[in-house]
């Protein structure tokens, strides 16, 4: 073969999740430059060919995936919540985007609602807008308001960490120094959904139910009481971080922030600066990093006693991987080495396939001691976590 042919490589691959409603579908493209032109499969994750499904699911002349708009009654599991991959194939050899996690949502009814919450005056107050569990990971807090329509730090705004009133990132309101006359107010979130684009007020109007301390109270942690006081948060990086330590007392509380230092039992106190802030007892982390990462503690401490609570922090960043190198020539019985060098976080697996088959090897340097005829083709390297996966692809030519 002439020295311009070569195995597959993706100009464009799909993204590792894909959610659409039901009234948009959605078209998810694949793209592959080789010599000759590679040809473009669609597979599932247990490497078997998908096809058409009328009205459900089609493959375009142009090699796309594509999920027409359905009708609620028509969704199947087996096509709107799949994991696919897309593969790309010439007589050099064969390649596999990573997978690609599709999930249709059908729209349906839903309302958010706030409660009550009962706080003893003098300390922060924390309303929650609940939101159903089977809409979660679509809707979001936007804003919050009171019965007159007065709105209160809406996401998103440069809003400072010092006011009465603060929208956690994560989408609380936090109220602090609560006072009798914070009991006549009643609050509503206000959501959106963000596929659909559609905003709507909770369904119900929370307030704070003020109670005044007789005598101390030491700390007491909302929540059940007797759980390990253990919360897993995963954030983006560079996105913005709540960390809560849910306490109330009186005489009000004193909260103080430690980091573990990984690996060990000894903390640091949180230095606190313009990106970090405590809020109350609320720690609040903007423009987060992978170096954030790690188990905090709350302390909380009043003169009748104290409590802590802990929270381990992922900072994730998206995982990409290159194989160096990209291509090798090598002689009948030389030796070939292929790295892939992978960033992000975090990591769990690395793994090798060649031509689109698992070939059992799981450490970043792969070495070929003596290259016969049927190592030649294309090698790829994957990365992968619980929430997304890469990869990366070499092509191994026979010199001589």
């Amino acid at each position: 073969g002439g020295a311009d042919q070569k195995g597959p490589v993706f100009l464009k691959e799909p993204t590792n999740r894909i959610d659409f409603s039901n009234s948009t579908g959605a078209e998810i493209e694949c793209k592959a430059s080789g010599n000759p032109m590679p040809e473009i499969i669609w597979i599932r994750s247990d490497g078997t060919a998908v096809g058409d499904v009328p009205g459900l699911r089609q493959i375009s002349s142009d090699g796309k995936l594509v999920f027409p708009p359905f009708r609620a009654e028509d969704y199947r599991q087996e096509v709107h919540a799949q994991v696919y991959a897309c593969l790309a194939r010439n007589q050099f050899g064969s390649i596999i985007s990573r997978d690609v996690h599709v999930r249709a949502v059908v729209q349906q009814f839903y309302e958010s609602e706030v409660n009550n919450e009962y706080v003893i005056r003098g300390n922060a107050a924390v309303l929650k807008c609940s939101i159903p569990s089977f809409v979660a990971d679509f809707v979001q807090v936007v804003s919050w308001q009171d019965e007159e329509g007065q709105l209160y730090g809406s996401l998103g705004d440069q809003q400072g960490t010092d006011g009465k009133y603060l929208v956690l990132p994560s989408g609380e309101l936090h109220i602090r120094e609560v006072g009798p006359e914070d009991g006549y107010k009643s609050y509503q979130c206000r959501t959106k959904h963000r596929l659909t684009g559609e905003t709507r007020l909770s369904a119900t109007k929370g307030r704070l139910v003020i109670t005044e301390p007789v005598g101390s109270v030491s700390p007491q942690l909302s929540g059940n009481g007797n759980q390990e006081h253990i919360t897993l948060t995963r954030v983006p990086k560079m996105g913005s971080v709540t960390l809560m330590c849910p306490a109330q007392a009186y005489p009000v509380p004193f909260f103080r922030w430690y980091k573990f230092i990984e690996g060990t039992t000894r903390k640091q106190a949180v230095v606190l600066n313009d990106r970090v802030k405590q809020v109350s007892g609320t720690l609040i982390i903007k423009d987060a990093v992978v170096e954030d990462s790690g188990k905090y503690l709350c302390v909380v401490n009043n003169s009748v006693g104290g409590e802590s609570v802990e929270t381990v922090l992922t900072v994730t960043a998206p995982l990409s991987a290159k194989i160096d190198p990209p291509t090798q020539t090598v002689d009948f019985g030389r030796p070939a080495v292929f790295t892939c060098q992978y960033t992000g976080n975090p990591i769990k697996t690395v793994s090798w396939m060649k031509d689109g088959k698992a070939i059992g090897h799981s450490e970043p340097v792969l070495r070929i001691e003596s290259v016969k005829k049927e190592d030649k083709g294309m090698y790829q390297c994957f990365v992968r976590n619980d929430q997304e996966s890469a990869e990366a692809s070499a092509e191994l030519k026979l010199g001589g």
